[in-house]
């Protein structure tokens, strides 16, 4: 295509004035996923999209240097691009950053911040985001096991689109309300990260109530006094009260399921 000045006096026809700018992003995303791809010309795309102020564009860039996609691989500048991506606001940069920081990929692991960093994929509808999110759930990575939680954004990664499945997870028929429920709340962006964070402090305020405690000998029980027989007496008290609102919690858990009931 002849780009010159047309010269004065001279018109470009009207389908030329008339054709988008080219979207750097949008072009290299389409080289990146062809058939087959091709990778070193969508490199040059996205750093030209990063150059533009796309984060998505820098996240990328940050990925083909992490697997050596069209460019040499360098596992510590990819990193370095994506924590930019990621404080830029762009869910594929918190995604592959998380991917980073669990495994260790260019600079020291680091298994709760990978975990913030997938929450605040999966906030933004990160499908593999919300996906891996819910495998750290699943398994406490990073965090308390919180399998409700868990297998509510198992069904939220398959609504975005994810097409991972995990193996061996199972919605027992008394989960199945709470789960397609909590799935609802998480779909609210706004709500994915605060939910996330007071179900942890939840689990955490209860693995302290039940956490087995050393018994101490009955000549030093029986010794006790008096104020300190009153005080346990009253934290029993606590307890029991505390059992209305987290009862589900300290009754034994099926293999699978962790927490069953939703309490905000």
């Amino acid at each position: 295509m002849n780009c010159r000045d047309p010269g004065p006096g001279l018109t470009l026809p009207a389908a030329a004035l008339a054709t988008p700018p080219i979207d750097p992003l949008q072009q290299a995303l389409a080289l990146f996923h062809a058939t087959p791809p091709d990778y070193r010309r969508a490199v040059g795309w996205f750093r030209a999209a990063a150059e533009s102020g796309s984060s998505d564009g820098l996240a990328m860039l940050g990925l083909c240097q992490l697997e050596g996609l069209g460019m040499a691989a360098d596992a510590v500048a990819a990193r370095t691009l994506l924590e930019r991506a990621a404080a830029l606001g762009s869910a594929i940069g918190r995604f592959q950053l998380g991917r980073m920081l669990m495994t260790g990929r260019g600079g020291p692991a680091d298994e709760a911040a990978g975990l913030s960093a997938y929450v605040a994929a999966a906030a933004l509808g990160h499908a593999e985001a919300s996906f891996n999110l819910a495998n750290c759930l699943y398994a406490g990575v990073g965090c308390l096991p919180d399998r409700l939680a868990a297998k509510a954004l198992y069904l939220r990664s398959r609504t975005l689109g994810c097409t991972l499945r995990p193996q061996g997870v199972l919605v027992q028929q008394r989960e199945l309300k709470a789960v397609r429920t909590l799935a609802l709340r998480f779909a609210d962006p706004n709500r994915l990260v605060f939910l996330v964070q007071e179900r942890q402090q939840e689990l955490a305020l209860v693995q302290a109530v039940v956490q087995p405690r050393n018994r101490a000998p009955r000549d030093a029980v029986a010794k006790k006094p008096k104020a300190l027989r009153q005080a346990g007496l009253l934290a029993a008290g606590v307890v029991a009260a505390m059992a209305g609102t987290l009862g589900q919690y300290l009754r034994p858990a099926s293999r699978d399921a962790g927490p069953t009931t939703i309490n905000f």
